[in-house]
């Protein structure tokens, strides 16, 4: 389909052609849209920007009616910021996306290989491959975790990739992660809401379900469990709900059928790591975290932390518990590794990295840091680790004076500092104000080991910046999000089909199940509630007597009987002085 120039004004592509330089996923040359968007196209064009306006406003309805949010520390809007899905999703066809999947399921390898080397032989670094600065300069490089054995076949068991397309219009590797990785849950939602709202949109177009991701999941979970019980127990340990994406961990909490945990809820006792039931103790299985490293075990990695499990590492080493991801894992996510991950792919696998990555220089090496400083101005410069969420350095928009800090920083620590090559981000359409627009994408999938392997979500969630020339596309600064489609030339099977065995999922039996700190929390939400109800009847009842006839027939004053229950109001609702002091009525 081509789309004429004198055709655009009435179409919801208006305006849309502004900045024909740079790349769009939606287009190729001459105006002309790629095959894979153009069904997708006219489905929209037939909707009409109207609906499908009306179609955004009851996506947000049912998102904020679901409760899905996306949590940001300090933010003036309120804790609970509303999650924001866009109505045009964004599609790769799967002969691409074949290609990236082999990418991903050979990265996911690396990562895996490099996790099990730095805590184990530490090949990488006895052979030169890896620097040892690299390693031993970042937070996530725990020593505590230094020699333990798992009883998996891997030890990376979920990883999170972040891709955007380069300027050769590949997809390339922006960020890893693999700590408690997190966008599964939203990526899911996602798709759901889109399904309900707009069915209509998926009219012609054959979109891969995530479906059997999931079940692979869900069996990852259950198969890593170091005891051969037949009815493993797997909690999933959240920070509260004040952590950002804490929305997520109660979803996958409910969707995937295993108690939603925090680090009061589990205690370690002779080498085990027990639930506090109502019922007593009962033996955890399976941990999947999504609590950071350092945090997981007061006396062993931070003392000050009230997230974790004291005496877990210890139980770890004792193979009577697994954690997903393992604790120590997140070194992995150091921007520092990238400069070196071809040499480490072909010494491990002797292949070549199927999937690109963004040009990067560790400034702990003399010619690179030279290369850098030279034409800093150039570079987006970060430090190697994120466990204190560093700042990121965009140098092009710094001052002489920033430019100069910046520098000396870098060479007070070297070590400490990556250099990347800024690369700007391809662009898909957003439907903002009745018609489309581009803006900058990044997308996030995910991996899970599988047997030799590892399975990959056809698809996952894809992160949109907030203004049309936005350069950053972060849910931190107010982003949104789009459904993500892995499209097909053959028919697609859009029943989803969870069928794992929800008896060998640990959803509470009884009361008797319910963690103890849930409960106590279910007992104080029941007094509270209680109490307002009795509260609410009162008032009502004392409103009754205050609309009495007679009490309208004599408004000279309040009656003795009035006075003692606008009294006792006070003393029930702890208003003080509120009615018990003298009352005056203007006359």
């Amino acid at each position: 389909m081509t789309i004429e120039e004198n055709q655009i004004e009435k179409t919801i592509l208006h305006d849309y052609f502004l900045n024909k330089s740079k790349y769009d996923e939606l287009l190729i040359s001459k105006m002309e849209d790629t095959s894979d968007w153009k069904v997708l196209l006219d489905n929209l064009q037939k909707i009409g920007p109207k609906k499908l306006a009306s179609k955004q406003v009851d996506i947000d309805w049912l998102l904020a009616e679901n409760g899905v949010t996306y949590n940001v520390y300090n933010d003036p809007k309120g804790l609970n910021r509303p999650w924001n899905l866009n109505v045009v999703p964004f599609i790769i066809h799967q002969k691409e996306w074949s290609e990236i999947e082999k990418g991903i399921q050979q990265r996911s390898e690396i990562l895996n290989l490099i996790l099990k080397d730095l805590y184990g032989k530490r090949e990488l670094l006895k052979n030169g491959i890896i620097p040892p600065e690299v390693i031993y300069a970042h937070r996530g490089f725990l020593r505590s975790c230094d020699q333990i054995e798992y009883k998996t076949a891997k030890q990376l068991l979920v990883h999170a990739v972040d891709l955007a397309r380069g300027p050769d219009g590949r997809m390339w590797v922006v960020n890893d992660r693999t700590q408690a990785p997190s966008g599964m849950g939203y990526a899911l939602e996602n798709r759901f809401s889109t399904t309900k709202i707009i069915p209509e949109i998926y009219k012609h177009v054959n979109v891969r379900q995530p479906s059997t991701f999931f079940n692979d999941f869900n069996k990852l979970l259950l198969s890593v469990a170091p005891s051969n019980t037949e009815n493993p127990m797997v909690v999933i340990l959240t920070p509260g709900p004040h952590n950002e994406t804490y929305f997520e961990h109660s979803y996958l909490s409910s969707f995937l059928g295993h108690p939603l945990v925090k680090g009061n809820d589990l205690v370690v006792r002779h080498g085990k790591v027990w639930l506090k039931s109502l019922k007593g103790l009962k033996q955890v299985d399976v941990i999947l975290r999504r609590v950071d490293d350092s945090f997981m075990d007061p006396l062993e990695l931070r003392e000050d932390s009230y997230l974790g499990v004291a005496g877990l590492l210890e139980v770890v080493r004792l193979q009577n518990v697994a954690i997903v991801n393992p604790i120590g894992s997140g070194v992995l996510e150091n921007p520092a590794l990238i400069p070196f991950m071809e040499n480490i792919c072909k010494f491990f696998l002797k292949e070549k990295l199927i999937l690109p990555q963004i040009a990067s220089w560790w400034c702990g090496q003399e010619k690179e840091r030279k290369h850098v400083l030279e034409d800093l101005p150039s570079y987006v410069v970060k430090r190697i680790d994120r466990s204190h969420r560093e700042h990121i350095y965009f140098c092009e928009f710094l001052s002489k004076e920033e430019l100069k800090e910046l520098k000396e920083e870098i060479l007070e620590n070297p070590n400490r500092f990556v250099a990347q090559e800024k690369i700007s981000f391809s662009t898909a359409p957003n439907f903002v104000d009745d018609k489309l627009e581009p803006r900058k994408i990044v997308c996030r999938t995910f991996s899970i080991a599988k047997q030799d392997s590892y399975s990959v979500m056809p698809g996952g969630l894809v992160r949109v910046a907030t203004e049309r020339e936005e350069l950053f596309v972060s849910n931190q600064r107010g982003g949104t999000s789009k459904d993500f489609w892995i499209v097909s030339d053959k028919k697609q099977n859009y029943l989803q089909n969870y069928s794992w065995n929800k008896s060998v999922s640990n959803q509470a039996e009884s009361i008797n199940d319910v963690p103890s700190n849930t409960a106590e929390n279910l007992y104080w939400s029941g007094r509270y509630l209680g109490r307002t109800l009795f509260t609410a009847r009162y008032l009502r009842m004392v409103l009754n007597q205050m609309t009495h006839v007679q009490y309208n027939d004599e408004r000279k004053s309040e009656s003795e009987s009035l006075k003692i229950l606008f009294q006792s109001i006070t003393n029930i609702t702890s208003t003080f002085p509120g009615f018990t002091e003298k009352m005056k009525r203007k006359h």
